[in-house]
């Protein structure tokens, strides 16, 4: 299966038809962490949780490194395995059945068995559902050779329906292709709104290897050369992805010149055409990766661990729409770790989260991706995570996209319904009740309509609601599509004002800085004791206007305020080199 031609070639799975489940929450959990579980030291696992539209982020005590993860839940976001390519790990965080020693060879012995790391690779892994097939899936990953360019890529096979839910790997290892091949890829859903085109790049040319995936196997490869060459200059590949919509594709290399390739993709027929060379406003290309806005119009880009660019694929100068949205601003973690922003993954709350260089305790996000410039609010070291993390986000491809509507392979009937989805975030920096709704309702919402639990309604898409005190409400979205089939979802939403917290999930590092808004004095409240903790209070345009000293115990500390200017401002806890806590205050 490794000749260069378009011939078919069958992988039979099994037989039996196709059916559509409309919910396609695979992505709804992350994990993430290293495999020495020592909370206190910040290494163990991070369990983050999409269900309730913001992520609720805990620890666990994690049993393998995760570097390059891939984890799939099942349709309604019930985790069922991840996996960093050298097993299959089940829910109950186990080996599956028969999941051991994926990749066998040198690389295996090496990253897998010896430094414990996860497989070798640069997003080199993918798992899909299987069409018309529930609860089976399919796990792409790659095998390297020692002293030779070339790759096996693989495929292995999944029973979720085996082992009481546990799962059971049914094959492993199979060789789908072999070359000299990229150490990346994608998939993205056929315009049938079905199956899967899975897309496999040459190294150094602009030749493609796509296979289809649909309830009778794995067809292909279906091989194309875009372009007489792959960008001069440059000779490896780092990452390639799919807009979320579908109908642009981006690969990225490594070198000089500083520069990407972006396609136009036909889910119809699976080509790629229209190839555009972009350019980076830097002198080489290192270590970047490319990251699609929700409503697929902007491309961000991060280069050398230090720098996010914001593309509009939309523009008729692509070169030209170029935006610089934020550098690393020294930031350092445990460790004195430098975590300047890295690898990029879009998640099922329509943010856009961000890895570091270094394996290290912090996330950074895009707020609101689909907004030009900086009102798309990047925001460094945004999270604090229990653990630390490798360098690399969860490899998924878009799983909320359906049938190309009226296109000629719109020819199943796929109907998908109307989901609701939505989170909020109570930020307070408008105002200390304000809460900011929004929607994540997919497949074509037209009409909205919340009901906030306090006695009043909206019908924007994403309002802003002020509650009329604290407590707990309980928020209503309903959604409807152009035909009138409507969802409703429903969650408590607990509005407090007591002050901020440097972690969105409760009971993590828990540090308390309050009253927000303040004036006067702050209280900042923690429960663990280390030597010369210092407070420190930042501006907006990044200026340090008070330090403060702590003293070592744990309680409750207070903070005098000098004479300071209303408005936003960011707090840090930090010991030395090491941050315990930040967030953001609103001074009155």
């Amino acid at each position: 299966m490794n000749k260069l031609n378009s011939a078919w070639a069958l992988v039979v799975l099994s037989l039996c038809v196709s059916s559509i489940n409309a919910q396609d929450k695979h992505d709804l959990t992350w994990i993430l962490g290293y495999n020495s579980n020592f909370p206190e030291l910040f290494f163990g696992g991070n369990y983050i949780d999409f269900q309730s539209g913001n992520p609720a982020i805990n620890y666990f005590d994690i049993p393998f490194d995760m570097d390059n993860p891939v984890i799939m839940s099942d349709s309604a976001g019930n985790l069922q395995y991840y996996s960093s390519g050298c097993n299959v790990i089940n829910r109950e965080h186990q080996i599956m059945e028969n999941g051991d020693d994926l990749s066998p060879g040198f690389y295996h012995d090496i990253y897998c068995d010896q430094a414990d790391w996860g497989y070798l690779s640069y997003r080199g892994i993918l798992s899909l559902p299987i069409p018309g097939h529930t609860g089976e899936y399919i796990l792409f990953h790659y095998r390297r050779y020692e002293n030779n360019d070339s790759i096996d890529v693989l495929y292995t096979l999944i029973d979720m329906n085996a082992n009481g839910g546990l799962g059971k790997v049914t094959e492993k290892n199979v060789l789908l292709e072999y070359g000299r091949l990229s150490l990346t890829f994608q998939a993205v859903r056929h315009g049938n709104g079905r199956d899967w085109w899975i897309v496999i790049p040459e190294e150094g040319k602009d030749i493609y290897h796509f296979y289809l995936l649909d309830p009778g196997g794995i067809h292909g490869p279906f091989t194309q050369q875009v372009d007489t060459s792959w960008i001069p200059g440059q000779y490896y590949n780092l990452m390639c992805a799919f807009s979320p919509d579908g109908s642009k594709f981006v690969r990225l290399g490594g070198d000089k010149p500083s520069a990407f390739r972006l396609y136009d993709f036909d889910r119809c027929t699976g080509t790629l055409s229209n190839p555009v060379t972009v350019s980076v406003p830097d002198t080489i290309m290192y270590a970047a990766s490319a990251c699609f806005s929700p409503n697929s119009r902007y491309l961000y880009l991060t280069n050398e661990v230090y720098r996010l660019y914001q593309y509009d694929v939309e523009a008729s100068d692509i070169d030209a729409s170029v935006q610089l949205i934020g550098e690393y601003d020294g930031f350092v973690t445990v460790y004195n770790l430098a975590a300047g922003p890295h690898s990029m993954t879009l998640a099922p709350d329509n943010r856009i989260y961000l890895s570091s260089g270094n394996g290290v305790n912090v996330l950074h996000t895009i707020h609101n991706p689909d907004l030009p410039g900086i009102a798309c609010d990047f925001r460094l070291h945004d999270i604090l995570l229990p653990a630390h993390i490798l360098f690399f986000l969860p490899n998924n491809p878009f799983f909320r996209l359906y049938n190309s509507e009226g296109s000629p392979c719109d020819t199943l009937g796929v109907k998908p319904p109307i989901v609701a989805f939505w989170r909020s975030e109570q930020d307070g920096t408008t105002g200390a009740l304000d809460v900011n709704f929004t929607d994540l309702s997919y497949y074509k919402p037209v009409s909205w309509y919340w009901d906030f639990g306090d006695g009043t309604s909206d019908t924007a898409q994403s309002p802003i609601h002020v509650f009329p005190a604290p407590g707990t409400y309980s928020v209503c979205l309903t959604v409807c599509n152009d035909v009138g089939v409507c969802n409703t979802l429903c969650r408590d939403v607990e509005i407090v004002t007591v002050g901020t917290s440097a972690h969105l999930q409760a009971g993590v590092l828990p540090v308390q800085v309050y009253p927000n808004p303040a004036s006067g004095q702050l209280y900042v409240s923690y429960d663990f004791r280390e030597e010369e903790t210092a407070f420190i209070l930042v501006n907006t345009v990044g200026q340090p206007v008070l330090r403060r000293s702590l003293s070592a115990s744990g309680g409750v500390h207070t903070v005098d305020l000098p004479s300071l200017s209303a408005g936003l401002y960011f707090w840090y806890l930090k010991a030395g080199n090491l941050a315990l806590g930040h967030g953001k205050i609103i001074l009155k």
